[in-house]
């Protein structure tokens, strides 16, 4: 066992509605679950590569995995001396911390997930959400939002998807930041685009231009997915020397596996504001969500991690 072993399932979740982003619709995601046996135990840790961020695609993972034999050395070797591979690293970073995630039964505020449903405001309201993300598509509109805000005491996050030219980019911003209930504009414009550097930094965040913190040269807010930002381990310790920077941790639509594991790597941040896994309910009945919704996301206890694995397909 000194080498440790590997195995891997591939499934596909179709959401019950396509998710309608800035960048046009999601109907369906591909995840690979990894189990890992080593002298640490048993792991489990999942790839989780989410439209428009700049990761490893499945079939790129997919052929690492096959490539490696089920050999665990071998597999970390090929990972740690390749960056362009964070959601493998990711993935097998949460299988090292395994036991003490499956024993991760913490909470964390979390933000609601508003879709283009006409009646999704009234429900996380009444539902006890505080803070809600809001996606800007095509048809989206300032006075739109401004309708938002007097219907909800709450606080607003603004999520672009990289979808605004510079233009309309400034004229957000010019709202976003008149709007003391409005936390930041997430990802206005497309991912390396020039005019972030004449946007500034104060209530934008970075989500799709942020991927791990090797190379940043942003000192403005970012938004964390965990099982996009490569090794945990060196991400924990970047947090911990740039501990005041403001961090947002936020679902890639992961399964139970990477939702255990995301959620207690966001409660080692003692800083972080509410976080963004609204995701619950929303693909076809599959068995791989095991957690329970509301606004407050929840580590889960009561899971046979191992069932789980045995009945994926």
């Amino acid at each position: 066992m000194k080498d440790g072993k590997f195995g891997f399932k591939r499934v596909r979740r179709r959401f019950r509605r396509p998710l309608r982003t800035g960048m046009g619709p999601v109907e369906a995601v591909e995840r690979i679950l990894i189990q890992t046996q080593s002298e640490l135990g048993i792991g489990y840790g999942e790839v989780a590569p989410w439209p428009g961020f700049p990761t490893e695609t499945t079939e790129t993972a997919i052929e690492v995995l096959h490539s490696a034999q089920g050999s665990l050395s071998h597999l970390t070797a090929v990972v740690g001396a390749s960056p362009q591979l964070p959601c493998l690293a990711a993935a097998l970073s949460s299988c090292r911390h395994w036991d003490t995630i499956a024993a991760f039964g913490g909470s964390l505020p979390c933000a609601g997930l508003v879709t283009d449903d006409p009646q999704d405001f009234a429900k996380k309201n009444a539902a006890g959400f505080r803070t809600l993300k809001v996606k800007i598509l095509p048809e989206t509109t300032i006075d739109d939002v401004r309708s938002a805000l007097a219907n909800f005491d709450g606080a607003l996050r603004l999520d672009a998807n990289a979808s605004l030219d510079l233009a309309t980019a400034r004229a957000w911003l010019e709202f976003v930041r008149s709007e003391p209930r409005i936390q930041f504009l997430e990802q206005p414009l497309p991912v390396g685009h020039a005019g972030y550097a004449s946007l500034g930094t104060a209530k934008v965040a970075l989500d799709e231009s942020f991927l791990t913190p090797a190379g940043l040269e942003w000192d403005g807010p970012v938004i964390v997915k965990p099982l996009l930002v490569g090794d945990w381990d060196h991400f924990l310790a970047w947090r911990k020397a740039d501990a005041t920077r403001a961090v947002t941790y936020s679902s890639c639509f992961e399964t139970a596996i990477g939702r255990q594991g995301a959620l207690w790597l966001a409660a080692q941040d003692l800083a972080t504001s509410a976080v963004g896994f609204d995701t619950l309910g929303r693909f076809e009945m599959d068995g791989r969500d095991r957690h329970v919704s509301g606004p407050e996301a929840r580590g889960a206890l009561d899971i046979s991690w191992d069932q789980f694995w045995r009945d994926l397909t």
